[in-house]
């Protein structure tokens, strides 16, 4: 999993085989160490029907989807437009499947 924040965007960009994860785990986690702190960032599966959320406070970044919401998009993939929800009329979040690796593999 990448985090990638822009002036417009914050972005979460995962794998397939990540998202398999997350359905079935129910979170995804990474954490990068900096020199005197560190960066932690997730994405929750919520119980379907929930609506998403998104937190980031004392170097966490936390995205909470609904399991109905990232189950659709993951059976409308390839898509290149993501899960995408607007957040206190400021934040815009993201999330990107990012299928690179996925087509790399079915061609070799």
């Amino acid at each position: 999993m990448k985090l990638r924040i822009d002036p417009e965007k914050i972005s979460y960009r995962i794998d397939l085989d990540e998202l398999e994860l997350l359905l079935k785990q129910g979170t995804l986690q990474e954490i990068t160490p900096l020199p005197e702190a560190s960066l932690t960032y997730k994405i929750i599966c919520l119980p379907a029907g929930s609506s998403p959320d998104f937190q980031a406070r004392d170097g966490e970044y936390i995205l909470s989807l609904s399991k109905d919401v990232m189950e659709d998009h993951k059976a409308a993939l390839p898509s290149l437009k993501g899960i995408i929800n607007e957040f206190d009329d400021s934040v815009i979040v993201a999330l990107e499947i990012n299928l690179k690796k996925k087509i790399k593999h079915s061609l070799e």
